[in-house]
């Protein structure tokens, strides 16, 4: 703690009318979610908030409740509470769709859950999102500081919701972006507005997530100890994670049958993923195609690698390369908004930096990584440096507790 402030019991608001839209396309139910989930941003707030000494909460909605359920989530520690919620049917207005978003928010029984839990402070994830204007509201009316997180939601998408965010963003203590270009967008799109904003980045656990020894992580998987091994791992979303781009790239070494690349994940596209491996025709190509919650079999496939490859259109600020640059891998990232800045200063942060929807510049990525042992390893170092002095939990943790909990306007 930096002794200005007593611990703090801080809500955490993931995502989504219901936490369904996020557990159903990587294939897991609420039951998952509440007991052996971990990582991405939300698990990791929450384990750089308990760093610090602050008790977080994780509050969402789920359409398997009939009544606000408590669970305990042993492997994070957190208090996970569930309030019955519902999706809204679809309009192909998005005023009347957003609409029909505000009227589904469970307004009593979140109000319910941080009066019981006694909240001093909510942080929702994402601003341009209906959820976070209904917050706002609830925020005022209990009289809490309300802060909100970027993780890629960038648009606003109905005149009724611009004029709410207008308010909203007003009635909001302050926002934690680590995107450069999205601050950006912010001081375009409300430039009549002084948002408080910080850069603070997704936290990641830098002592689980360290390389074993790359031998026998290949070994266990099955692996040749030769050979140029690739991996991604993430959610199976097409558009968003450029897969089709990355298919693209990868055609380059199509005939190397020394070269392997690893794709392990789920999501939404996984069946017009399958047809389009299906239709590459690329044998040196592997999906596993699960999302998985073991996080030691990932650490092994990071370890077993000689790279990590992402090429996304969009993005906020992932996690996954975090992970693969905590193993002592190098990074080949493209500029989509985020990724830059995990790779703030190119080579000395680890990684090579490409140009979005370029195929032909990841390829000549992977090749100068595939012939350049030498500057794997150098790579690879200045990637752990870079993660274990940004992204720690400690590191993180102290940002945010400055951030959350010094008084504000």
């Amino acid at each position: 703690m930096n002794g200005r402030q007593a611990p703090r019991v801080i809500a955490l608001f993931p995502w989504g009318d219901v936490i369904e839209e996020f557990l159903e396309p990587i294939g897991l139910e609420l039951q998952d979610f509440v007991e052996r989930m971990t990582g991405g941003w939300l698990f990791g707030y929450a384990a750089a908030l308990k760093a610090v000494g602050h008790r977080p909460v994780i509050v969402c909605a789920s359409e398997r409740v009939t009544r606000t359920e408590c669970y305990e989530h042993s492997g994070a520690g957190v208090s996970i509470w569930v309030a019955p919620g519902r999706r809204p049917r679809f309009s192909h207005s998005p005023a009347v769709h957003s609409l029909r978003r505000w009227a589904a928010i469970p307004f009593a029984a979140f109000q319910e859950i941080l009066t019981r839990a006694r909240c001093d402070v909510l942080l929702a994830q994402e601003y341009e999102y209906v959820r976070f204007d209904a917050l706002a509201w609830l925020a005022r009316r209990l009289n809490i500081p309300l802060y909100a997180s970027f993780q890629g939601g960038d648009r606003t998408l109905s005149w009724i919701e611009a004029v709410a965010r207008q308010l909203s963003l007003r009635a909001c203590r302050g926002l934690i972006v680590a995107s450069s270009a999205e601050r950006d967008r912010l001081a375009n799109a409300y430039p009549r507005i002084a948002l408080d904003i910080a850069d603070i980045p997704n936290p990641l656990d830098t002592e689980e997530w360290r390389a074993m020894d790359r031998s026998a992580a290949r070994a266990g998987l099955g692996l040749p100890q030769d050979g140029f091994i690739v991996v991604n791992h993430g959610r199976i979303d097409i558009h968003r994670k450029g897969l089709d781009v990355l298919l693209n790239a990868w055609a380059e070494f199509a005939n190397d049958p020394a070269c392997q690349l690893v794709i392990i994940g789920s999501g939404q596209d996984s069946e017009a993923f399958a047809e389009l491996l299906r239709k590459s025709g690329l044998s040196n190509l592997h999906w596993l195609s699960t999302y998985t919650t073991d996080r030691p079999l990932i650490r092994r496939w990071l370890s077993a690698a000689d790279a990590y490859v992402t090429a996304s259109r969009i993005e906020g600020m992932p996690v996954a390369p975090l992970e693969a640059m905590a193993c002592g891998l190098p990074v080949i990232a493209t500029d989509a908004q985020g990724l830059p800045d995990i790779l703030l200063d190119g080579e000395a942060s680890g990684g090579l930096m490409v140009r979005k929807e370029r195929p032909a510049e990841i390829a000549q990525a992977l090749t100068r990584l595939k012939d350049g042992r030498d500057l794997r390893a150098r790579l690879g170092a200045a990637a752990r440096k870079r993660v274990t002095e940004k992204f720690s939990f400690e590191a993180v943790g102290a940002a945010l507790d400055d951030f959350l909990t010094t008084p504000r306007r």
